[in-house]
């Protein structure tokens, strides 16, 4: 069980911790400033949606949605509606449908009836919790975390600033639990294109200091609505990884800031749904993700440097993984890599809202009144 800690009270930001940002912020001259100067924007009481996705994982999503019944927000709090779990079941071919339903008969539950991804599955997620116009707030979660019970209230009072597009919490490893694996992140183009801040470090003061990142996990993620519906959803064509550095990219871009909240904890099991960190899978399907990452926001000078970096990286992993007896996750990495450089490259996903260089008339909530899915 993850040791019970009073979070630390937010400070200001640690340069360690809060990294580089690429772009000018919210304010800037030539940035678009969503919604600052109006404070009415974001309901705090608005309802929470919890999107989770599981796929052949019914023992650790049912772990997970039981750290949510402990925790402020199943039955509302400080005057908030009770949040609404969805639980999208992704093409599992296990008894995961028959486990769910029959050991959480109230459970709202999706069957996509294929693998869409993780993006895919938490499109399917965001675009049913969206339809329903109490909804002010979408959490998007792993299947294979547990919650401080109080994780909630700290994200949403850092997204009171409507120039905040999304907060996350500090994340650390299920065992051992006080190790950092995630204190925000930072977004790059090397042979990856995100680094977890803090990652296999002892938690310390430099961890609990609330900062501006450039890059936070989609393995917990509050996004308000607005936010949501003007930058868009998670884009598919990642299938699963490099989604969540896509969307911060996109947020970025759009003039919102992402915050790190120290005072938000959660325990992540890590690479649970794919069987493990270097497995060909997920080597795969990173490597592609990374290369249609560098080839979208990149610039011929970044996607120079990213195979530069690859071409050091891959005979580097290949000695690294030979006494493992692991050369087919190199190996698919690789192809992973070429896939990405050859897959076609769509637009990323138009805003839910509708494209305009200011926010438009308010709906319920405060946000943009939804109009064409992209």
């Amino acid at each position: 069980m993850p040791p019970s800690r009073s979070p630390a009270a937010p400070r200001p930001p640690d340069p360690l911790v809060s990294g580089r940002r690429r772009d000018p912020g919210p304010g800037d001259p030539g940035k678009r400033d969503p919604g600052r100067g109006d404070p009415g924007l974001r309901d705090p009481g608005a309802r929470v949606a919890v999107v989770l996705v599981n796929w052949n994982g019914a023992g650790d999503t049912l772990a997970t949605l039981a750290s949510l019944d402990r925790s402020q927000g199943s039955q509302g709090a400080q005057g908030a509606r009770a949040w609404r779990v969805v639980v999208i079941d992704n093409g599992s071919t296990d008894d995961s449908v028959e486990r769910l339903r029959r050991e959480r008969p109230g459970l709202e539950l999706i069957e996509t009836g294929a693998n869409l991804g993780f993006a895919g599955g938490n499109r399917v997620g965001i675009e049913r919790v969206l339809a329903d116009p109490e909804v002010g707030w979408v959490l998007l979660l792993n299947t294979d975390v547990e919650v401080d019970p109080g994780f909630l209230p700290p994200l949403v009072a850092a997204c009171a600033d409507p120039a905040v597009g999304a907060a996350g919490p500090k994340i650390f490893y299920f065992d051992p639990p006080d190790r950092v694996w995630a204190a925000g992140g930072r977004l790059r183009i090397r042979e990856t294109v995100t680094v977890e801040l803090g990652r296999g470090e002892p938690d310390g003061p430099r961890y609990d200091r609330a900062a501006d990142v450039t890059y936070l996990t989609t393995c917990c993620l509050l996004i308000p609505r607005d936010a949501l519906e003007r930058v868009g959803v998670l884009d598919p064509v990642f299938f699963i990884n490099v989604d969540d550095a896509d969307w911060c990219r996109r947020a970025l871009d759009a003039g919102y800031r992402l915050r790190y909240v120290p005072a938000s904890r959660i325990w992540h099991k890590v690479a649970a749904a794919t069987g493990g960190a270097y497995t060909p899978a997920k080597t795969f399907h990173t490597a592609r993700g990374n290369a249609i990452y560098v080839r979208r926001h990149g610039g011929i000078v970044g996607l120079a440097g990213f195979l530069a970096a690859n071409l050091v990286a891959l005979p580097a992993a290949w000695l690294r993984e030979l006494p493992r007896r692991n050369l087919r996750a190199v190996h698919q990495k690789a192809r992973g890599l070429l896939r990405g450089l050859r897959d076609p490259l769509p637009p990323p996903p138009s805003p839910l809202g509708g494209e305009g260089p200011a926010p438009g008339p308010l709906g319920r909530h405060g946000t943009a009144p939804a109009g064409g899915r992209g």
